[in-house]
């Protein structure tokens, strides 16, 4: 006979809950958030640590991996894959950053100096001038001298001359004047009017003292080299500089999508403020390339 009650709610049967199966557990246990990898956590083998010692020297992968110790047939993929593990790229990253503060190279001092050797006057370094010849100002088109003195030292060196002439039964020199008068500046431009050169000067070859040549100069300056033609000054490559910058500056990309703000921002970061006069390539957003 039915007990319950006419009208009354069946209790409803609880259900247990299904069990989790073992391949549900086992996925359970093994998902987890990706996360980046610090090299704090993952240590690296002799090999990879030797690795980022050897591509710190010239950021050459495959010789990178050569010099490591890697086979020299497999370096370049070696040296490709190893460039893509976190592990590694984050050892590379700290080792260069404890490099910068040891040396106080940062990328802003590298791209000085080269901002430096690009926009350096080579003509600190050494110039040609054209400056007047001894005629040019002389009283009367004349020869000019610097002061008495030296007036009066050439008429000696020319009388001893003579004394010894004489001896020889040879002709006399003729005796200087003062009538070009004095005051001779070697410095000064030529005469146009001039009968000697013509205008033309004579030609004064200079080379900068290294002891009051600017920041920029110092930065293109490479030092001299001693020929048989005299002292040759050396200069670094003004064109490499320029390179240089293009490339940091993403000149060289076809698609550079950067616009002129941005690069003004870093002109004006690199040049210390003084402003350049340099105008950024504008980009064809529509085919991205500019003309040349």
């Amino acid at each position: 006979m039915d007990k319950t009650a006419k009208g009354a709610k069946p209790t409803p049967t609880k259900r247990k809950p299904a069990a989790k199966t073992k391949a549900a557990g086992t996925a359970a246990r093994t998902i987890k958030p990706k996360v980046k990898v610090k090299e704090a956590e993952v240590e690296l083998t002799p090999l990879q640590a030797r690795f980022v010692d050897e591509y710190l020297t010239d950021l050459n992968a495959t010789q990178a991996a050569i010099r490591a110790g890697y086979s020299e047939k497999t370096a370049a993929e070696i040296g490709y894959e190893n460039l893509r593990k976190p592990q590694i790229v984050a050892a590379i990253a700290e080792a260069r950053a404890r490099q910068q503060e040891r040396t106080e190279i940062t990328a802003d001092r590298v791209l000085r100096e080269a901002w430096h050797q690009l926009t350096a006057d080579a003509r600190e370094l050494s110039a040609v001038h054209y400056n007047c010849c001894r005629y040019c100002h002389g009283l009367g088109g004349k020869y000019q001298w610097r002061d008495p003195e030296e007036f009066a030292d050439a008429t000696l060196r020319i009388e001893a001359l003579n004394e010894e002439r004489r001896a020889e039964h040879r002709p006399q020199v003729a005796l200087p004047t003062d009538d070009g008068g004095f005051g001779f500046d070697r410095r000064a431009r030529p005469n146009p009017e001039c009968a000697n050169c013509y205008g033309d000067g004579q030609i004064d070859v200079r080379i900068g003292d290294t002891r009051s040549l600017s920041p920029a100069a110092l930065a293109l300056y490479a030092g001299v080299k001693q020929t048989k033609f005299g002292i040759e000054v050396l200069t670094h490559s003004k064109d490499a500089a320029m390179e240089k910058l293009f490339k940091h500056l993403g000149l060289y990309e076809k698609d550079n999508q950067q616009r002129i703000d941005p690069l003004a921002s870093l002109l004006e970061r690199v040049s210390g403020g003084t402003g350049n006069g340099f105008v950024p390539v504008a980009r064809d957003p529509e085919h991205g390339e500019a003309e040349e």
